[in-house]
């Protein structure tokens, strides 16, 4: 059975519709206040940045398959390049979203208690540079903001990969069933077939002790008459007849059996 759950984990598998959902997240990060960045100095420093988010974010799952603990070093300098973004502050909070891509990452890459921890690094750093930039009054509520719409994308996330898991095992499972119930109708043919050759040689057992001794019965008799018919033919003729009688019954014998032995 070709499990692909993993308790320890949020979720199994990222999806395509997350992956290009993540994609258009960046996009619209480099995208939104382009114009505002007058200095080119900002600018250049802006599209390196997000490049540089842009590679490790395509090139993570590729590293992370060979590299085991190289999720650590992703995710850390992931979290640095963000908090660079936050220092443009004509860009104003838009870089909060690429918390919800690295969110994506999270769910699939990290064991649960891991995953809290960097959840919650993520909300901290979240609060803390929102609230430096926009103060404790905006700040939080900006916060608050990206936050319910990250758990609400990463949960969707999570709950679907959940159904095509449950999906995929109830799969297998009626699979499983099937082959179940196949050998189920093989052992109760091969059991049909055992029973009929079971009766089969109780008939032929039954043939053997009841018609054989008959049919050496009738050898014995004519060899008796063939004595007798020599003496006393009167007498002769008499057992004659009794062995007719008794060849006639045997014979009867036989195909009543043979027509209990012919199937169906």
């Amino acid at each position: 059975m070709n499990k692909r759950q993993s308790p320890d984990r949020f979720t199994t598998h990222p999806h395509l519709v997350v992956i290009l959902l993540s994609y258009i997240l960046i996009v619209a990060v480099a995208l939104r206040r382009r114009y505002d960045l007058v200095s080119p100095f900002n600018l250049g420093w802006l599209v390196a940045l997000l490049g540089l988010f842009a590679v490790l974010f395509a090139s993570e799952s590729l590293i992370s398959s060979r590299i085991k603990s190289y999720r650590w070093l992703y995710f850390t300098l992931q979290v640095i390049i963000i908090q660079l973004l936050a220092v443009f502050q004509e860009y104003q909070d838009t870089w909060s979203v690429l918390y919800i891509a690295l969110g994506f990452q999270v769910a699939v890459r990290c064991p649960r208690k891991e995953a809290w921890g960097w959840f919650g690094l993520f909300a901290t750093s979240l609060v803390v540079t929102l609230c430096v930039e926009f103060g404790l009054i905006s700040g939080p509520g900006r916060a608050l903001a990206y936050g319910l719409i990250g758990v609400l994308f990463i949960s969707y996330d999570i709950q679907y990969a959940r159904h095509e898991d449950a999906l995929a095992e109830s799969q297998v499972l009626v699979a499983e069933l099937q082959e179940a119930h196949r050998k189920l109708a093989e052992y109760a043919t091969q059991g049909e077939k055992l029973a009929a050759l079971q009766e089969r040689n109780r008939m032929i057992g039954e043939l053997y002790d009841s018609v054989g001794q008959k049919v050496f019965a009738i050898q014995l008799a004519a060899e008796t008459t063939r004595l007798v018919l020599d003496k006393d033919p009167r007498r002769g003729s008499e057992q004659v007849a009794g062995l007719q009688e008794l060849t006639q019954s045997t014979l009867g014998q036989m195909r009543q059996l043979i027509d209990q032995w012919r199937p169906g």
